[in-house]
């Protein structure tokens, strides 16, 4: 079930964050022996929601005062899920606030998580453990893959996943080649990956396994991340040849490249931090007070996509007019020229799984509030997984390291740095037809080796993969909720030759 009973996120989530009961500023600890543990938790849903108001109004003392109330209850050791989701989120939203004072948050922040980098992977071996939506992915890339690659004999498979990427998904590749009729083909990997030392254990599993399974295999290491490679130079890059049918796997890492474009977008001075007269004013009942408060919550809620500028300056500042008609000039998207690169290879598939969801909103509070359901479901999904089998420490590591540094992407984070930019499938779709990309689609008996998996594993039940409506992609879903989703694309009949690079076999 979710983590949040329907009468909860009714109670919760039905008046404005404004409109919710301010708890008294004395005895902060009085309130939660009171309540009962559902009391507590819709309290908790409450005040999540306020605070997320007052950040975005820039209200330092009111924001924090809601932040000390929730970390009565919430903690990262607590016994239940939504306290810990409550405390993942009270640290991003007070992140956020730090974040209007980018000297403060810098000092303060700049070292915080650097003592548990080394951990991270394990953590993710852990994520890909104890839920099924990775191994679902790879499946379901794997057979949309064979079913493009019949009767090919040279084949080129690039991984653009890179820290999602795991070689068990190719070992599984070897094994669906071996067993196809007519023999496996001349096989060839390319990864994409910014750490060497996985990249050479990568290249040793596989060739291990390869020689084993009497498959013709090369290995190509890329040493980069995917926003880093350059779209014009992608064909060199990916040592991409001739008589080649290349196909193309990218698991929950295309998004990053919608950050790209913020990098070089101009900022008004001032327009993403608060002087110390501005803190001042926020903590004040005054006109103007009120009036920069006012200013803040507009610039907040504009996405980095927006076209014009928000800042404290005046609007008829000359310097917030020429900022405001650089942005509403034409930029190079990362992201469409990238796509456009990739249909210029002519892949006979691509293959995209990313998460259902919608982190990429214009208004700070629309993220706040997709993140705070869509992670409760991850965090439910867990915590089921753990109480199965035993592994609490690992499912803390996940939270903490995993997940958590995601909901900070999505919540404390703007313009460039703010990586986790998640869009639901619609939006891909149009993004990639944009690009000249057009629909494959997945099988049916792609859903069925799904559902098999599920099945074997003992996940059948809760977990379900499901048909979008036109048949063309999948879900991974939880209690029905679509938790992430695979599609399949190849160059636009007409708009590219497709098929093999060099147009013969």
């Amino acid at each position: 079930m979710d983590i949040f009973p329907e009468d909860m996120v009714s109670s919760a989530t039905s008046s404005p964050a404004s409109s919710l009961h301010s708890p008294s500023p004395h005895g902060y600890g009085s309130w939660v022996q009171e309540l009962s543990h559902d009391q507590q938790g819709v309290r908790l849903i409450g005040l999540l929601y306020q605070c997320a108001g007052e950040v975005a109004a820039g209200a330092f003392d009111r924001a924090n005062h809601c932040l000390e109330q929730i970390t009565q209850v919430a903690s990262l050791d607590a016994p239940h899920t939504l306290q810990r989701l409550a405390a993942v989120f009270a640290d991003a939203l007070a992140r956020k606030l730090l974040n209007l004072v980018p000297g403060l948050s810098r000092a303060l922040l700049s070292t915080s998580n650097s003592a548990e980098a080394h951990l991270i992977p394990a953590a993710r071996r852990h994520l890909f453990d104890m839920l099924p939506f990775m191994k679902l992915a790879y499946l379901t890339t794997n057979h949309a893959i064979l079913e493009a690659m019949e009767g090919e004999k040279f084949v080129h498979v690039v991984d653009l996943s890179g820290p999602a990427s795991n070689p068990v998904q190719w070992i599984a590749l070897f094994h669906a080649f071996r067993a196809r009729r007519g023999g496996p083909p001349h096989l060839r990997i390319t990864a994409v990956h910014d750490d060497k030392e996985f990249l050479a254990n990568m290249a040793g599993a596989l060739a291990k396994d390869a020689e084993a399974l009497d498959i013709p295999f090369q290995f190509s290491a890329v040493e980069a991340r995917l926003d880093d490679l350059d779209p014009d130079a992608l064909r060199q890059l990916l040592r991409v040849r001739s008589g080649e049918a290349l196909a193309i796997s990218v698991v929950a890492q295309l998004h990053r490249l919608l950050a790209a474009d913020d990098a070089g977008r101009r900022h008004v001075p001032g327009s993403s931090c608060l002087t110390p007269v501005q803190i001042i004013a926020r903590s004040s009942p005054s006109s103007f007070g009120e009036l920069l408060e006012r200013e803040l919550n507009t610039r907040l809620q504009l996405s980095p996509d927006a076209s014009s500028v928000v800042s404290s300056l005046s609007p008829q500042s000359p310097v917030l007019q020429a900022a405001a008609q650089q942005q509403q000039r034409p930029a190079a998207a990362k992201l469409g020229s990238f796509l456009q690169a990739v249909r210029a290879l002519s892949p006979k598939i691509m293959v995209v799984a990313e998460p259902e969801a919608n982190h990429n909103a214009a208004a700070f509070l629309e993220r706040f509030e997709e993140a705070l359901n869509y992670y409760a479901s991850l965090f439910d999904c867990l915590e089921r997984a753990s109480a199965a089998h035993r592994c609490a420490a690992e499912r803390a590591r996940v939270e903490r390291l995993v997940l958590g540094e995601e909901v900070r992407g999505v919540v404390a984070r703007e313009g460039a740095e703010r990586k986790e930019r998640h869009e639901r499938l619609a939006q891909w779709a149009r993004r990639m037809e944009a690009a000249g990309m057009e629909r494959v689609g997945m099988s049916y008996g792609g859903m069925m080796e799904a559902r098999k998996l599920l099945r074997s594993l003992g996940w059948g039940g809760s977990y379900e993969v499901v048909h979008d409506a036109r048949g063309e992609a999948f879900f991974f879903c939880w209690h029905r909720r679509p938790l992430y989703s695979v599609s399949a694309w190849r160059p636009a009949t007409g708009r590219q030759s497709g098929g093999r690079l060099g147009g013969s076999s």
